[in-house]
């Protein structure tokens, strides 16, 4: 499983409306609130988007996931760890 430092982090999704960043204490939650179907098509619909939800262990500048899923309409389904590799490697190289 792959970690993230901090403020590269914090770097990709500063100023973006679409996440949004709760800290405490040794965790840093981060939320991606994904556009509806009808928003991604153009549209302005009340539809709301998908919420993908990643808790971050913090040790010192490091963050390592511990738990993610995505919400949506009230049902919550976990993510594999796995398979956010690819994104952080993503966010590692472009912030």
């Amino acid at each position: 499983m792959r970690s993230i430092n901090y403020e590269k982090l914090m770097s990709f999704v500063k100023n973006n409306p679409m996440y949004e960043v709760y800290e405490t204490e040794g965790t840093v939650e981060l939320a991606f609130h994904a556009p509806s179907e009808e928003e991604a098509a153009g549209g302005s619909g009340d539809e709301e988007g998908a919420v993908m939800r990643i808790i971050f262990v913090k040790r010192g500048n490091e963050l390592t996931p511990r738990e993610a899923w995505v919400e949506r309409g009230g049902v919550r389904r976990r993510i594999d760890l796995d398979g956010l590799d690819s994104w952080l490697e993503f966010v590692d190289m472009y912030s």
